[in-house]
């Protein structure tokens, strides 16, 4: 068994049923799970991927599919490709999951970035509200743009319930790594940038969305060490912040399985080196920072 805190997200077992991924996670080793609720456009690289089916499910349904999920410690949600978030966040209430992750989105063309900020803190507070009323927190997951920018929002939002998912193969696409055009440098600035924002955001860091990037063609979503992210360095950051939140493994490897299994076991060796507790108080501190952006 892998440890506890690495969920396979179900998007990395792209052609499997739902009922098909359920059995290869427990039979693979993992113990926690990731997936999307529902929606349209569930699918990527490798083709289309199990969610939950939650939209069309009776109540009897719904107690069917929370009791499937039974079998694993953990649960977690990652947002729809639509943007009915009630929905999402009653998913992860039926089902017991701790964090729902929330694109944190970005200006549309034209948009100037301070109304942007403005308009998008307002609709994540919104879904706040909605989230602690139903004793789920919502996680903040980086797409690009700058780093100043994505915690500037988190600030803006400024929410109990609201804090960080932390895409790390995402860090490879903020503007600061992708404007050096020498590889060398390029790789030390993606590092540098992940174990920063980690810092920065301390105790506001719900989840992480882990995955390598590979250098040749800069594309993540590969398998954990195959790679150019530091993850021993990533997880002394952690170490020292007491991060107990989970690992979402997000991959698009064609050996599926086999990707899935290496993966959970680099994590659950980098994992021995953290114990399973809650935040130390340095980290609770560091969290503090978001509100000095």
């Amino acid at each position: 068994m892998f440890d506890e805190r690495i969920a396979i997200g179900l998007p990395s077992l792209a052609g499997y049923s739902l009922h098909g991924a359920l059995s290869a996670a427990r039979r693979l080793g993992f113990q926690s799970i990731m997936s999307l609720p529902d929606g349209p456009r569930a699918e990527h690289s490798l083709g289309a991927f199990p969610t939950l089916a939650f939209y069309g499910l009776t109540e009897g349904g719904k107690r069917e599919l929370a009791d499937a999920l039974a079998q694993f410690e953990h649960v977690a949600i990652h947002q729809a490709w639509d943007n009915q978030w009630h929905r999402w966040i009653d998913c992860a209430a039926c089902v017991g999951a701790e964090v729902v992750t929330v694109h944190s989105g970005l200006p549309r063309e034209g948009q100037r970035p301070a109304e942007f900020v403005a308009e998008r803190a307002a609709q994540l507070r919104r879904i706040g509200d909605y989230a602690g009323e139903n004793g789920v927190r919502i996680g903040v997951e980086n797409e690009g743009g700058t780093c100043e920018d994505y915690l500037g929002l988190l600030a803006s939002v400024a929410h109990p319930s609201v804090g960080a998912t932390l895409d790390l193969g995402h860090c490879a696409y903020f503007q600061s790594v992708l404007a050096l055009s020498d590889p060398a440098q390029r790789v030390v600035a993606l590092n540098e940038t992940i174990r920063t924002m980690v810092r920065m955001l301390g105790a506001d860091l719900f989840s992480l969305h882990v995955h390598d990037v590979r250098q040749s063609d800069w594309r993540d979503h590969r398998c954990v060490g195959s790679g150019v992210i530091d993850f021993p360095a990533l997880f002394e950051e952690l170490q020292r912040l007491g991060y107990s939140g989970l690992f979402e493994i997000e991959l698009e490897e064609p050996d599926k399985e086999l990707a899935a299994v290496r993966t959970g076991e680099y994590l659950t060796t980098l994992c021995r080196t953290m114990p399973a507790d809650t935040f130390t108080a340095e980290a609770a501190d560091a969290g503090n920072v978001l509100s000095r952006v």
